[in-house]
C-alpha cells in the first residue's frame, strides 16, 4: 500500500510502528513487511523527496543542506570551547532521512571498533556479524578501473567483503580526477600507504571511497529509492508523512513492572492525533538528536532533566541524551594551477552547460561526488607522541553509571591511540573551494559553482583544492536534551566541540600535516599559494589553535545518545535494542552506537536496520 491518508492510517491495527522514516526507519520497515502476515506502520515528519537534481545528482552533493523542506537545519547551543559559536547541525527530513541529503560516502570502520561493541557488553554485535548485515543491504557494482588505475587510485576492493544482491546501489566513482593521484602520492611520500582494499576491517591508509550512487543512472541511491520505492505497494506497509510524533504512550503493568508501549501521539495537519493498540513493538528511528528528544518527551530519561520541564518521569534513565559523539572538523584550502579541472569551473555558465550535457551520458564532474579521495591516519602518521595527549576525563558526569561507561570508552580509545589499527584522523580531499559551516548564518556548504559563493572568495577563474580534517575518535562528549516541554521546539544540541584538549591537539597536528601535503611531490608543484588559513596562522601555534576554534564544524555523524550499553554503564538500550524498563519499546538508529567510528556512518546505519529486523523477526517481537 502506498503512502496513505490520516484516515486510512487510523483505521489499521499495527504489529510494528516505526517512528521515523529515515535511513534506518525505511530499511527496517522494508524488511519487516517482507512477512505478509505483519502490518507495519511508519510515521515520518517530512514528506516525499522530489526527483530534483539537488538530491539526485552526485555532483550537487550538499546543495540541499539548509533547505527546510529536506533539512531540519538544527543549530547547536553556543559552543563554550569554540568562541561561543552556534554551529549548524543538518539532519535529513523526509522519507529517506539523512540518506537523501548526505554526501553519499560508504565506509566501514576497523574490525576492532565493531568488536568493541561486543566487548562493551553487547553479545552478537561484532565485526563478523555486522559485516554480514553491511553486505546484506548493498549491491556492489564491479570496478571500471584497469588493474593499474586501481592501484594508482587505491581502489581494488576484495569482492568477498562486499554485497551483491542488496537494495542499496554501491559503486566507485564514475569520474576520478587525475589530481587524486597527486594527493595519494603526496600522502604516501609522507608515510601513509594506499589502502586498496578499504572495507575489509582495516581502514588506515588512503583510498578512493565507495559511494551510494547507482552507476547505471549516475543518481543517488538512498533509503527512499533503495528500500521504499521498490516495495511501496505492499498492502501490509502503511506510511504516513508530514506527521511529527510527540510522545510514546506507555502503560505500566507487565509482570516484571515494565512499561509497555501501546501507541503514540503525533501532530498531523496542525492537529493532535493518537494511535493505540500496537500489537508487538514500537521502534524509535528518529536519529541521534530526535530519538533522545522523543524519549524524554515520553517520560524516559534523567529525572532531573525531565523535572525542569514538568514532565513526569516514568523511567529514570540518566543515559538518555548523554554521550553525544560527533566528528569535529576544519577545512583548509590552497589555490592550484588553473590547468586542472576542479568543481570551481562550474561557476562558468558554459562549463555548467557542458557538464550538464555530459551528465546525461553519465560522464563529467556531475556524475560523481566531489569528495572521493580519503586518507585515514594513525597517531604515528600525525607525529603525536602518546604522552603528548591526555585521556583523562575533564567533565565527570554526575551519575555514577555514566562515569563507569565513559571510563570504559576512554580505556578503549587509549588502547586504539597507542596502536596502528584504528585511525585517529581523516583527510577528505576535495578539488574545489570549500567553506564549512562556521556560524549559524552559514546555512550551507559553499563551493563555487555548485554551491553559493562566499563574497570575495573563491575568485572566478581560479582553481582550488581543499582538505577537510576530521577527528575520528574525539574525547569530548556532548548531549541532546529537552529545551522545552513543547514537543515541536527543537532540542538543545550541545556537541561540546573541543571540550577536551586532545581533540584540539589532533586537529592542530592534522592541519600541520596537510600543510606538508601541499608542498610534497606533484601535488605541491600544482599549488600556487595558500588561501585558508594564511601562512601567518600556520606559523604561529597560538593563532592556529584560535583559528581552529573559530572554524570548527560538524561532519554530520552524530551518534551515541541512546547508547547500547549495560544499564549499569549508562546504557539506554540493551543488545536487543530494547529501552531499559520497557517491554517493547526499541531504538533502531545510530544513536545506539556507544562510541564513534573511524569512518562515515551511513553503512553502519543500514547495518543497524538490517540487524534490527532480524532481532525483531527472530524474537517475534513482544
Amino acid at each position: 500500500m502506498p503512502i496513505v491518508s490520516i484516515e486510512k492510517f487510523h483505521s489499521v491495527s499495527f504489529d510494528y510502528l516505526i517512528l521515523g522514516g529515515g535511513t534506518c526507519g525505511l530499511a527496517l520497515a522494508s524488511r519487516l513487511s517482507e512477512d505478509e502476515n505483519l502490518v507495519v506502520g511508519v510515521i515520518e515528519a517530512g514528506g516525499v523527496p522530489a526527483d530534483i537534481p539537488e538530491i539526485t545528482v552526485p555532483g550537487f552533493m550538499g546543495r540541499i543542506i539548509g533547505d527546510p523542506t529536506y533539512d531540519w537545519a538544527f543549530l547547536s547551543v553556543p559552543q563554550a570551547h569554540a568562541k561561543g559559536r552556534t554551529v549548524l547541525q543538518p539532519r535529513g527530513k523526509g522519507l529517506g532521512g539523512t540518506s537523501i541529503i548526505n554526501f553519499m560516502g560508504l565506509f566501514r570502520p576497523s574490525r576492532a571498533e565493531y568488536d568493541a561493541l561486543e566487548g562493551l557488553g553487547n553479545k552478537g554485535w561484532n565485526w563478523e556479524n555486522l559485516l554480514g548485515y553491511m553486505k546484506k543491504g548493498e549491491n556492489t557494482f564491479p570496478s571500471r578501473l584497469s588493474p593499474e588505475d586501481a592501484k594508482i587510485y587505491a581502489a581494488n576492493p576484495k569482492e568477498k567483503y562486499h554485497g551483491v544482491d542488496g537494495p542499496l546501489q554501491k559503486s566507485l566513482p564514475l569520474n576520478i580526477p587525475p589530481q587524486n593521484k597527486f594527493f595519494f602520492d603526496a600522502v604516501e611520500a609522507l608515510g601513509v600507504p594506499r589502502n586498496e582494499s578499504h572495507g575489509d576491517g582495516s581502514n588506515v591508509g588512503s583510498t578512493t571511497c565507495f559511494t551510494s550512487v547507482d552507476p547505471r543512472s549516475a543518481q543517488r541511491s538512498s533509503a527512499f529509492t533503495a528500500y521504499f520505492l521498490p516495495i511501496q505497494n505492499r498492502p501490509n506497509l502503511l506510511v504516513l508523512t508530514n506527521a511529527q510524533v510527540t510522545k510514546v504512550i506507555l502503560l505500566e503493568g507487565s509482570p516484571q513492572g515494565e512499561q509497555t508501549a501501546i501507541g503514540v501521539e503525533f501532530v498531523h495537519g496542525g492537529k493532535q492525533n493518537v494511535i493505540k493498540g500496537v500489537k508487538k513493538d514500537v521502534v524509535v528511528s528518529a536519529g541521534a538528536f530526535q530519538t533522545p528528544h522523543l524519549l524524554e518527551l515520553s517520560g524516559i530519561g534523567d529525572r532531573s532533566v525531565l523535572a525542569k520541564h514538568g514532565i513526569e518521569t516514568l523511567i529514570h534513565l540518566p543515559g538518555v541524551g548523554e554521550n553525544l559523539h560527533e566528528h569535529p572538523s576544519v577545512a583548509t584550502t590552497v589555490e592550484i594551477d588553473s590547468k586542472y579541472e576542479t568543481m570551481d569551473i562550474m561557476g562558468d555558465p558554459n562549463a555548467l552547460e557542458l557538464h550538464t550535457e555530459l551528465y546525461k551520458q553519465r560522464k563529467g564532474l556531475l556524475s560523481s561526488i566531489a569528495s572521493m579521495g580519503f586518507s585515514f591516519l594513525s597517531r604515528r602518521h600525525l607525529n603525536l607522541a602518546g604522552d603528548a595527549v591526555s585521556f583523562k576525563s575533564l567533565h565527570e558526569p554526575t551519575d555514577s553509571t555514566l562515569c563507569r561507561g565513559l571510563n570504559k570508552q576512554y580505556s578503549l580509545q587509549k588502547e586504539w591511540f597507542a596502536g596502528e589499527e584504528v585511525s585517529q584522523a581523516e583527510y577528505i580531499d576535495i578539488f574545489s573551494f570549500i567553506k564549512l559551516h562556521t556560524d549559524a548564518k552559514c546555512r550551507i556548504i559553499y563551493q563555487n559553482g555548485y554551491h553559493r559563493r562566499v563574497s570575495g572568495i573563491p575568485t572566478p577563474g581560479k582553481r582550488y583544492a581543499s582538505f577537510v580534517h576530521v577527528v575520528m575518535h574525539p574525547l569530548s562528549r556532548g548531549s541532546v536534551h529537552l529545551s522545552s516541554a513543547d514537543p515541536l521546539v527543537p532540542p538543545a544540541i550541545n556537541p561540546n566541540y573541543l571540550a577536551h584538549p586532545t581533540d584540539l591537539k589532533i586537529l592542530e597536528k592534522a592541519v600541520e600535516f596537510s600543510a606538508r601535503i601541499a608542498t610534497t611531490g606533484s601535488f605541491g608543484e600544482s599549488v600556487k599559494g595558500r588561501v585558508v588559513p594564511d601562512q601567518e596562522i600556520l606559523d604561529d601555534p597560538d593563532k592556529l589553535r584560535e583559528w581552529i576554534r573559530e572554524s570548527i564544524a560538524t561532519t554530520y555523524h552524530p551518534l551515541g545518545t541512546a547508547a547500547m550499553l549495560p544499564k549499569e554503564d549508562g546504557g539506554v538500550v540493551d543488545s536487543e535494542l530494547r529501552v531499559y524498563g520497557t517491554r517493547n519499546l526499541r531504538v533502531a538508529d545510530v544513536s545506539i552506537l556507544p562510541m564513534q567510528l573511524s569512518c562515515h556512518i551511513q553503512s553502519a546505519a543500514y547495518a543497524i536496520a538490517e540487524k534490527a529486523a532480524d532481532i525483531l523477526r527472530i524474537g517475534g517481537g513482544n
